[in-house]
């Protein structure tokens, strides 16, 4: 797919969802046209299609409650951040299953 307009790389990285690494791999590289959380999975699925909805999404169309969200080193962003927080050029974006149990 190609981006036109202004894009910027970013590199999304999945850790604990191997669905979600089979269809786009543990770590990529893409061009992102820029904005926030929320901006970044309506782009992944749009590029990657319907089954990274379901593995991204909850019925509500928000991100499933289960995945946390880090850019670059920052730790984990609340989840009332995601679309307030813009990802910028270089960042790591890290979706991450939120792992239970003891």
């Amino acid at each position: 797919m190609e981006i036109k307009g202004d894009s910027m790389k970013i590199t999304v990285e999945f850790f604990g969802l191997p669905n979600l690494s089979a269809v786009l791999g543990k770590k990529s590289e893409i061009e992102f046209p820029g904005g926030t959380i929320p901006d970044l999975t309506s782009y992944l699925i749009r590029r990657y299609g319907p089954k990274v909805r379901q593995m991204l999404l909850d019925s509500d169309g928000q991100l499933d409650s289960t995945i946390q969200v880090m850019i670059n080193d920052d730790g984990f962003l609340p989840r009332h951040q995601l679309s307030e927080k813009t990802i910028n050029e270089n960042d790591i974006v890290r979706f991450m299953l939120l792992a239970g149990g003891g």
